[in-house]
């Protein structure tokens, strides 16, 4: 009887048979570019040559470039690959992004949903196979490490070391996306046949579907209109039972609840209480944050006892500071996130205990917290004045590229071969000094905050806030990313607006 196979079984017999799959798709590419010129490559290149050439080298880069990457999804340190270079402190790190580079991740995104969109249902039942392995019984996570961003990034790394233009290495990407998706579709089914054939039982499937709104990177709204404002949710909500005696909170939980009062509308209780267990739950809001909102929801109750506009305007201080705040949290920088914590604990906890709360003390708390956020901005635009300086000297030395230490680079002449989009984006992309963005940059979505431009509007420095690491976009690479929906603004969004549309969902009765 044959030994039931583990999980690193299954790693080392699929990463036996990657340099097979990536033989195949550049086979694919070389046919098509022998019958079809790849559009964009200059007339004096010869890519199908280069390729052929160095097509073990291409290889072997791919095949080692996925098989870190699969290790570091079983070791649980997924994420970014570390660029060349080694790790480099991030302030010391400047990367220019120009067009041809805006190119690149355009084919590599468009690549990955290409295979995600052609192998979906394979890649749903390798998830239930590769969960069996790992006894997640319940599909609760992706536990797939050969997902399709893995292989089309490791693919990119091939071609990167090809010696052709920045356009070429474009091209084969666009040109690979079709042959790679057939070849992954091939590959996911091959695989769940095999581990079918070796007694693995898949575990419960469990679909998700992600719609356009949905995509990583993209600030989720609910589509779903929502009630316009809180009070004739709040006319809906049931009538609290009468609490029996022995079931009755302790003096201490009385002290908290503002509802223990007399002659306060149960109703009014009941929304509040809805509405910050929906903000609880909100998968955008990080346990950190909650946390925090919940300890202000006595204090929001007892301000909506005096003030009956706060469940009429969305933008009523209250709402807008628990908008601030999370917003404030989720975009802080990462080196400043202690800080940040201990500034917002702070700011809660005088609300919390504030005897005579009302929403002018909210509105204070607010303005706290806009200074803070002020103050870090100024601190990050300080600390870029090196980089400011460069970028000023570049600019006033006859517009060259950048070519400063760390910095990656484009040669001039490769600028002219760049394909562009057939018009610029209906509604260009506009920030202000500190304004947030998230751009899908080098095989990554990535949340910046602009930190500078230059007076022409042609160079943006943008600072990321996961990292620390300094980007310079010109302004065409920002239209072409907009254009093709991978830089989109990230602004604050209404907590609680959201929380009552699901609140209005759970009490509306269902549809016949």
């Amino acid at each position: 009887m044959n030994q039931r196979p583990t999980f690193q079984d299954f790693v080392d017999d699929e990463l036996l048979r990657a340099p097979l799959s990536f033989d195949q798709v550049v086979d694919a590419v070389l046919e098509q570019w022998r019958l079809v010129r790849p559009a964009g490559v200059r007339i004096d290149s010869d890519p199908v040559r280069v390729v052929s050439n160095h097509r073990q080298e291409l290889v072997s880069a791919a095949v080692k470039e996925l098989r870190g990457r699969v290790q570091s999804e079983i070791s649980g340190t997924s994420g970014r690959m570390p660029r060349p270079g080694g790790n480099a402190p991030a302030k010391l790190e400047l990367a220019l992004i120009d067009e041809d580079e805006v190119s690149i991740d355009v084919e590599v995104s468009r690549a990955v949903e290409r295979v995600k969109s052609a192998a979906e249902f394979e890649i749903r039942e390798l998830q239930a196979f590769t969960s069996a392995l790992v006894d997640d019984l319940n599909v609760a996570r992706d536990t797939n490490p050969f997902r399709p961003e893995c292989w089309v990034r490791s693919l990119w790394q091939g071609i990167v070391i090809l010696p052709i233009s920045r356009p070429a290495q474009a091209a084969f990407m666009r040109d690979a996306a079709e042959p790679l998706a057939k070849t992954l579709r091939q590959g996911y089914a091959a695989a769940c046949s095999r581990l079918d054939a070796q007694g693995i039982v898949p575990a419960a499937h469990r679909t998700i579907v992600l719609t356009a709104a949905t995509r990583p990177g993209q600030d989720w709204q609910d589509p779903s209109p929502g009630p316009d404002h809180l009070t004739d949710l709040r006319d809906s909500m049931p009538m609290p039972m009468p609490m029996p005696l022995d079931e009755a909170p302790p003096a201490q939980a009385k002290a908290d609840i503002p509802h223990a009062s007399a002659g306060i509308d149960p109703q009014l209780v009941e929304l509040l209480s809805r509405l910050f267990d929906a903000i609880h739950l909100d998968p955008q809001v990080s346990p950190e944050v909650a946390s925090l909102l919940l300890r202000l929801q006595p204090t929001a109750l007892r301000v909506a006892v005096r003030d009956p506009s706060m469940l009429e305007d969305y933008g009523h201080p209250v709402w807008r500071f628990m908008d601030q705040l999370a917003f404030m949290m989720h975009t802080v920088p990462a080196a400043d996130a202690p800080r940040g914590h201990e500034h917002a604990r702070q700011l809660v906890e005088h609300l919390a205990t504030d005897t005579h709360i009302n929403a002018g003390r909210f509105e204070w708390a607010s303005s706290r917290l806009a200074a803070f956020d002020r103050h870090l901005l100024d601190q990050g635009i300080a600390s870029a004045e090196s980089v400011i300086l460069r970028i000023q000297a570049d600019i006033n030395s006859a517009n060259a590229p950048l070519d400063v230490g760390t910095l990656d680079t484009v040669p001039a002449e490769l600028l002219d071969d760049l394909p562009m989009p057939a018009k610029p984006p209906a509604r260009p992309l506009s920030l202000q000094l500190g304004d947030r963005m998230r751009a899908y940059i080098h095989g990554d979505w990535r949340l910046l905050q602009l930190l500078w431009c230059d007076a022409a509007a042609d160079h943006w420095l943008l600072r990321e806030i996961a990292t620390g690491q300094s980007w310079v976009l010109r302004r065409r690479a920002l239209d072409r990313l907009v254009a093709e929906h991978l830089a989109l603004p990230f602004k604050q969004r209404s907590l609680v607006r959201n929380a009552a549309k699901r609140v209005l969902r759970s009490v509306q009765p269902p549809q016949a």
